[in-house]
C-alpha cells in the first residue's frame, strides 16, 4: 500500500504554488483592490479544490479548505494594506498562512498534528539536535563577533586612513558574514566542500577589486583579513560539529 501523503504537505504545495509560481507581480501588488484580491483567492480557492480531489470524502476536509481559503482572503487584506513591504512584512504575512494550513490540518487530520508534535519532542531528545544547533549558533552568529573583535583594530587603521564612510551598504558586510558562514558551515556539514571554494571567489570577485580602485591596499588587506577570519571560522565549526554528530550517534 503506497503511504499516505500528508495533508500539510498538499495545502502546502498549494499555498505556494498559488502565492510564488502563479502570482504575478502585478497582482501581488495590486491587492489593495477588491477585484484584485477576490480573483487571487478564487485561484487559491480552485487550487484547495484540486487538493480536496485527492483526499477522502469528508466534510471535515472541506471545512478545513474553508478555514484556510477565508484565512488566506483576511490576512491578504490586512497585510496588503501595510507599508512599507519589507522582508519582515513578507515573513509575517507567510507566518500567517502557515498557521493557518496548521489549523486546517488540526481540523481535518488531528492525528496528522499529533504525529507531528511527536517527531519534535523526539527531535528535541535527540542530542544531535542540540549539537546541530549550537553549532549554528557558534558558527553564524557567534562568528559575527568573534570576527568583528579580531578585525576591529584593522577597522580602526582602515578609518583614520580613509575615513568612517568606507563604501558598501551600511550593515552589508554584517549580513554578507553570516550567509558566508551558514554556506559553509552546511557545506562542512553535507561534505559539500567544494562550495566553499564558491563562497571564497564569489566574495573576492566582488570586494577586492573595489579596493583596488580606490588605490587603497590598506583596505583590500582589511577585506582579505576579515574574509580569512569568516571561512576559518565557518570551517573550524562546521569540522568540530561533525565530528561531535557521530560522537552523538
Amino acid at each position: 500500500m503506497a503511504p499516505v501523503v500528508p495533508l500539510f504537505l498538499k495545502l502546502l504545495t498549494a499555498h505556494l504554488l498559488g502565492d510564488y509560481l502563479v502570482q504575478s507581480t502585478r497582482v501581488a501588488s495590486g491587492k489593495l483592490r477588491p477585484a484584485v484580491l477576490a480573483a487571487h483567492v478564487a485561484l487559491h480557492g480552485l487550487l484547495l479544490a484540486l487538493v480536496a480531489l485527492t483526499e477522502p470524502r469528508d466534510a471535515r476536509v472541506w471545512l478545513a479548505l474553508l478555514v484556510v481559503l477565508a484565512a488566506h482572503a483576511a490576512i491578504d487584506a490586512w497585510t496588503s494594506r501595510i507599508q512599507p513591504r519589507t522582508f519582515g512584512l513578507l515573513a509575517l504575512d507567510q507566518s500567517a498562512h502557515l498557521a493557518s494550513i496548521v489549523a486546517g490540518v488540526a481540523i481535518a487530520r488531528p492525528g496528522e498534528i499529533a504525529g507531528g508534535l511527536a517527531a519534535i519532542a523526539g527531535g528535541l531528545d535527540d542530542a544531535r539536535t542540540w549539537v546541530l544547533a549550537a553549532g549554528a549558533v557558534a558558527a553564524v552568529w557567534g562568528g559575527a563577533v568573534l570576527v568583528g573583535r579580531w578585525v576591529e583594530p584593522f577597522a580602526a587603521a582602515i578609518d583614520a586612513q580613509v575615513g568612517p564612510d568606507r563604501p558598501g551598504l551600511q550593515r552589508a558586510g554584517r549580513t554578507i558574514g553570516l550567509f558566508e558562514r551558514a554556506l559553509i558551515f552546511l557545506a562542512i556539514l553535507l561534505r559539500m566542500e567544494a562550495l566553499i571554494g564558491f563562497v571564497i571567489a564569489a566574495k573576492a570577485i566582488l570586494r577586492l577589486p573595489e579596493a583596488r580602485e580606490r588605490g587603497s591596499r590598506a583596505l583590500a588587506e582589511y577585506y582579505l583579513v576579515g574574509s580569512l577570519a569568516s571561512v576559518f571560522w565557518g570551517v573550524l565549526v562546521g569540522v568540530l560539529v561533525r565530528a561531535a554528530l557521530g560522537l552523538a550517534r
